[in-house]
Parts: structure tokens; C-alpha cells; sequence
């Protein structure tokens, strides 16, 4: 049984050790044109940084694959031909497969601005982006970053710690509204503006301006001009899934490709996993999970039922955390989905920049919370909320959920914000 993975991400490498676990004399082939190694993409900041090296965020040690038995192909995949099961690569080599896997992960989006083609404009996204964002900040002076989300911000966060002005913008009125309420937004902003970065809320993007083929500046929606010799878009990602327009596999209208809950596809012996699935979420929408822990959690699950096994993938009470500079932040559960009768209360102790708002029912059930300025054990919080905890009780125990540093000042909330 020939197994071919398509990506090397955390979906693709996590169905390739669960495949070799159920059968250790599977054929296992992975291909990918990104790089040549797994690596852990949310630490590419800290390689642009200088904080680790490229070899630090690999996983695995170099060997690996050859110690696994992993056959690698380092190529892009441009057509599939599932009724002879075939993949054609770029470099014009084919491949058969008797079962395989698309994880082949996200791209970023790209809107048809005027002079997007300019020198001097990119995304950080890949391990490409990386080496296209470290070469291009060396001369850089100011840069442009345009879309208000997590890339954005640690995008802003790299270019300021590498010397360079940043205008950052944003179309919304406050930072990151899918993910903070309008207080925690206002909070990041005024913490940004403290770092010196520009923050220009309520602003859309126009175009490009260059001159000799290179950025001199941007324009935006409203006719500003910002001078700058780098943009860089970080306006969300998209299914990577071009290459499957043609094959006959079913898409969603973001691109995903749409699976059962075996991670099964339309068509026979394929499955897919990761940023390019499209699956049902808990409100029956159906749509693409882009985080890093649920690519692993659809990528072993993909491998269980590749290998024939049957095993449903249900992914379990949302979470995620990140930092915005050097205010942590940890978020469980429902927030900001706007339930019939939800209510929220916003709590926060003597530093303005520690907060915590729990999202609450009407009969007193927490269903979500969002936790600024320390670091939580999203693991408690987790159990606390499918646990269906109330929030006085869950108020009464917030310290139990405290992930801080051993000498951080005691956990101390002092008002309603």
C-alpha cells in the first residue's frame, strides 16, 4: 500500500507517524515544495528575530524521515488525476498513490490592489515570506503592515524590533474585533502606541505607489498617502486548493475541501486535513479550522482512517493564546459569537493590563473567556466550561488556573472594568 501525503505540516507529519505507527511497513511518501523539514510555522517570528535559529523550530531531528522510513519530494503538486489516482508535479514528474492525503495547509490573501506587483511587497506567512521578509528589513526604513489580526501584529512587533518604523492598519475601529471586545482592543492599541507603532484604526487600504518598479509609499481608501518602502498584506489565509479546482473534489466557497467526519473527500482513497479542510463546526456552519492544534488533532485522525480504522473527528472546546508584544493572551470557549442572552463582565486587577472577561448565559453558565496580561492553563478553563460551571464559582477560582511565572505579582482582581 502506497500512502502519499500532500504538505509537511503539522497535519501532514502528524498523519504520516500515526500511518507508520498502525502499520510499520507502510509506504509512506510526503511531498512538499515549502521546505525540505517539518518546522513549527507560529516560531517563524522568532527566527526572524534572531531568537532562534532555523534548525531550532524543526521538530525532528534531520534523520528522521530516513529513521521512519518517510520518502520525501520536495516538488508541487499542480494537477490530480484521481480516476488513474496520479499527481503531477511542477517539475513534470509524476507520482502514483494507492490512498492519499491533502493537507497541503493555507496561502495568504492577496486582494488585486494596484501595484501589489511592486518590489518591496509581500506576506509573512511561509518559510518563503520569512527569507523574503529578513532579506527586505535589512534596507528597509518603514514599513506598511495592513490587517488587523495575530499575524499582523507580531508582523508589526519583528519590523519594530528590527529598527524600522511601522504604520500598522487597520479598517476596523478597534484592534482584532473578531477575537476582543472593544475595551481589550482599546487596551492593545494604547499598548502598541506606547511601543511607538502607528496604529491607523478605521483606515482601508487603497494601492501601492512605486517608483522604478520599487515601493515609495501606500494610498489609502481615503486618499492618504503614507510614505514607505515595505508593505506587507496580512489580511487573513485562504485555503491552498487552486491546483484542485479541476479535479472533480468538492470545495466550499472559501476553498476548503469538504470531508465527512472520517475526513473523507467526494472522491474514493482521498482524504484531507488541516488549514485546506473544510468541516462542521459546532453551529453547523461549515468552514475551515485554521490553528495549529487542530491540523494535528485532523491530521492523526486522518491517519487512523487512511490505514482503515473509523474514527470520527470532533474537535473538542475552541482555545488559543498568543502575545501582543509582551501582554499574554489566552482565550477558551465561546467568545464574542453573540448568543440570544449572552452577557459578559469584564474584570481586571491594579495593572490596567491585566484583565479577565468571562462570557456568560443567562442562567449564570460560562461559556467562554478571554484573559489579557498572564499566562492561564487553557487545560482548567477548558474543563471549567464543558463542566458547565457557573460564574461565581468560576470567579471564586480563577487563581486555580494561573500559568505565571514563579514571581509574578499575586493574582489580585480589584474592580469590574
Amino acid at each position: 500500500m502506497h500512502y502519499v501525503i500532500i504538505g509537511n505540516g503539522v497535519a501532514g507529519i502528524n498523519a504520516a507517524h500515526t500511518l507508520k505507527n498502525r502499520d510499520n511497513n507502510a509506504e509512506i511518501t510526503i511531498v512538499s515544495y515549502e521546505s525540505d523539514n517539518h518546522f513549527s510555522r507560529t516560531a517563524l517570528m522568532y527566527v526572524f528575530c534572531g531568537q532562534l535559529s532555523d534548525r531550532c523550530i524543526e521538530p525532528y531531528e534531520r534523520d528522521h524521515y530516513e529513521k521512519m522510513g518517510f520518502k520525501r519530494i520536495r516538488d508541487k503538486v499542480i494537477r490530480l488525476d484521481s480516476s488513474g489516482k496520479i499527481l503531477y508535479m511542477e517539475s513534470g514528474q509524476n507520482i502514483s498513490y494507492d490512498r492519499l492525503l491533502i493537507a497541503s495547509g493555507s496561502l495568504s490573501v492577496m486582494h488585486d490592489w494596484p501595484g501589489i506587483n511592486y518590489d518591496g511587497v509581500g506576506n509573512f506567512v511561509t518559510w518563503q515570506d520569512l527569507e523574503w521578509l529578513r532579506e527586505k528589513a535589512k534596507s528597509a526604513k518603514k514599513a506598511v503592515v495592513v490587517g488587523g489580526g495575530l499575524i499582523g501584529i507580531e508582523t508589526v512587533e519583528i519590523l519594530l524590533h528590527a529598527g524600522l518604523e511601522v504604520s500598522f492598519l487597520i479598517r476596523e475601529d478597534y484592534y482584532w474585533p473578531i477575537a476582543l471586545n472593544k475595551k481589550e482592543g482599546d487596551l492593545i492599541t494604547e499598548h502598541l502606541t506606547d511601543y511607538g507603532v502607528e496604529i491607523r484604526l478605521k483606515t482601508e487600504f487603497g494601492e501601492v505607489l512605486g517608483e522604478n518598479g520599487k515601493v515609495v509609499g501606500i494610498k489609502t481608501g481615503e486618499g492618504e498617502k503614507i510614505d514607505c518602502d515595505l508593505v506587507v498584506f496580512c489580511i487573513g489565509v485562504r485555503p491552498q486548493t487552486d491546483w484542485l479546482k479541476e479535479s472533480g473534489l468538492e470545495l466550499d466557497e472559501r476553498g476548503g475541501i469538504i470531508v465527512n467526519e472520517h475526513l473523507e473527500t467526494n472522491l474514493p482513497d482521498i482524504w484531507a486535513a488541516g488549514d485546506c479542510t473544510s468541516v462542521v463546526w459546532f453551529n453547523g456552519v461549515r468552514r475551515p479550522e485554521q490553528l495549529w492544534y487542530t491540523g494535528r488533532d485532523q491530521g492523526k485522525i486522518a491517519g487512523w482512517n487512511i490505514y482503515g480504522d473509523k474514527k470520527n473527528y470532533k474537535r473538542g472546546t475552541f482555545y488559543n493564546s498568543a502575545k501582543f508584544f509582551d501582554i499574554e493572551y489566552t482565550t477558551v470557549g465561546l467568545v464574542n459569537f453573540n448568543f440570544e442572552g449572552e452577557q459578559e463582565i469584564l474584570l481586571r486587577e491594579k495593572d490596567k493590563f491585566k484583565t479577565v472577561r468571562l462570557v456568560y448565559l443567562p442562567d449564570k453558565t460560562v461559556i467562554g473567556c478571554n484573559m489579557l496580561g498572564r499566562r492561564w492553563n487553557h487545560e482548567i478553563l477548558i474543563s471549567w466550561i464543558e463542566a458547565r460551571k457557573k460564574l461565581d464559582w468560576v470567579v471564586d477560582h480563577l487563581k486555580e488556573a494561573l500559568f505565571d511565572e514563579e514571581f509574578m505579582p499575586q493574582f489580585k482582581i480589584i474592580t469590574e472594568a
